[in-house]
């Protein structure tokens, strides 16, 4: 059933790097939604505050009727309870990565948004990231041909564990990279090759006070016989590619990062003609022979492209910019790679049914 309405009214909970940086500006610039409330401890900005009722805590949020829809941006551990309050409290709920700690329980809350009548719409921005658009545009026209193998490095150096005491510091598996970053790599290959067959994994501890694991390295084999590498590491400086892809037609292969989480962190604010766009020396190159190489214009990245997606589902009722399945995919893959890290063998993924 449809819903008409010209607005609809957000809360959200967390004011930390995502609430701040990767919610809270794209929900103010979707014309539809209208944050109206946020969660928080921390000092309100006056300039960012100015329309917005800060609450200080979660109940006194849900008890609101007014609101609509519920982001949650709150440490992982809540993710689960939260969400099936928000549901139960009949509110639309926006969950962040990870969405939970277990398929299990990203199950749990699709059934949840089932019994109330609501969406369950997992955040995963990075599908949003210009340079991933950009390898979606190769594969959609079949520039490569059939890929056989993909490989996806998030390149860290930070060789100290930060300092700073926060739900990210405490001793816990959902705290450390696998779970962290690991979210945005591995629903990446799952929205452009589905669900892999066969997991095998490294998850280390590297570096001595860290509190949870900072080296992720994934092998992934699907049943097209495609190969993937996913890796982060926060002991690398050097150079490494963000994507590298070999079909039978050529291959590609792109350095750096998507920009607008450095611009939306320095203040910016998202919108304007050059936002997402990055500069000439970082797009791609496209290797369709051993001679014949083409610079590739990365695409605009586009993280408001979600939070259009919510509006669109709330007034629609039709699909989620992120299918909950593919989330339930994702934790599966995680859990996959835990058993794998600590016996050393391949974890074979049960056939979907």
């Amino acid at each position: 059933m449809s819903d008409t309405r010209q607005s609809f009214k957000v809360g959200l909970v967390g004011w930390g790097l995502g609430g701040r940086y990767f919610h809270a500006p794209f929900i103010q610039t979707t014309a539809g939604l209208e944050l109206t409330a946020v969660v928080t401890s921390r000092t309100p900005e006056p300039d960012l505050f100015s329309q917005v009722q800060v609450v200080d805590n979660f109940e006194a949020l849900l008890a609101d009727p007014s609101l609509d829809l519920i982001v949650l941006a709150s440490p992982n551990r809540l993710h689960l309870p939260q969400a099936v309050a928000a549901l139960r409290a009949r509110k639309h709920v926006v969950v962040e990565k990870p969405a939970a700690a277990t398929s299990a329980e990203v199950q749990t809350i699709i059934r949840e948004a089932e019994m109330a009548g609501r969406l369950f719409i997992p955040f995963q921005n990075r599908r949003w990231d210009g340079d991933f658009l950009t390898v979606q545009k190769l594969l959609a026209g079949d520039v490569l041909g059939d890929v056989a193998y993909y490989e996806s490095h998030w390149p860290r150096y930070e060789p100290v564990p930060k300092g700073r005491a926060t739900w990210k510091s405490e001793p816990d598996v959902t705290h450390g990279l696998l779970y962290d970053l690991g979210p945005h790599l591995i629903d990446q290959v799952i929205c452009l090759f589905g669900r892999p067959q066969t997991v095998y994994a490294q998850i280390e501890t590297q570096r001595p006070g860290s509190p949870a694991d900072d080296l992720m390295r994934l092998n992934l084999h699907f049943a097209s016989g495609l190969h993937a590498l996913l890796e982060i590491d926060m002991l690398n400086p050097c150079p490494v590619f963000r994507f590298h892809l070999r079909g039978k037609n050529g291959a590609f292969q792109k350095m750096g990062l998507d920009p607008q989480e450095d611009r939306l962190v320095a203040g910016e604010m998202p919108g304007g003609a050059d936002w997402g766009r990055e500069e000439s020396d970082k797009w791609g190159q496209l290797w369709l022979n051993q001679d014949d190489v083409d610079l590739i214009e990365t695409e605009p990245g586009d993280y408001g492209g979600f939070y259009r997606g919510v509006l669109a589902a709330l007034r629609e009722a039709g699909l989620v910019p992120v299918p909950p399945q593919e989330v339930v995919w994702q934790l599966q893959v995680i859990e996959a790679a835990l058993r794998s890290s600590e016996t050393g063998q391949v974890q074979w993924l049960e056939p979907v049914m």
